[in-house]
């Protein structure tokens, strides 16, 4: 995955990992809430698109990059 689209996407899973501990505090506000809420949808729709793609998985509740080792193939046959 190139590096910029790699830091887009940890800065992504961050932000919305980070909301979902906001949304959970009991002290914040109604109106907060929703703004929140509102983030965290659009976030998912992102994270979820990378999802399907396979480059991020969902453990114990946090998102995450995927692990992906990628082998090379030489026209030898040998990886």
């Amino acid at each position: 995955m190139e590096r910029r689209l790699k830091a887009a996407l940890l800065n992504t899973i961050n932000d919305y990992n980070a909301i979902v501990k906001q949304i959970a505090d009991p002290c914040i506000s109604p109106e907060r809430g929703l703004q929140l809420s509102a983030k965290k949808e659009a976030l998912f729709q992102v994270i979820q698109h990378f999802a399907k793609a396979e480059y991020v998985e969902c453990v114990d509740g946090q998102w995450r990059i995927k692990v992906i080792v990628i082998m090379e193939y030489d026209d030898t046959g040998q990886t």
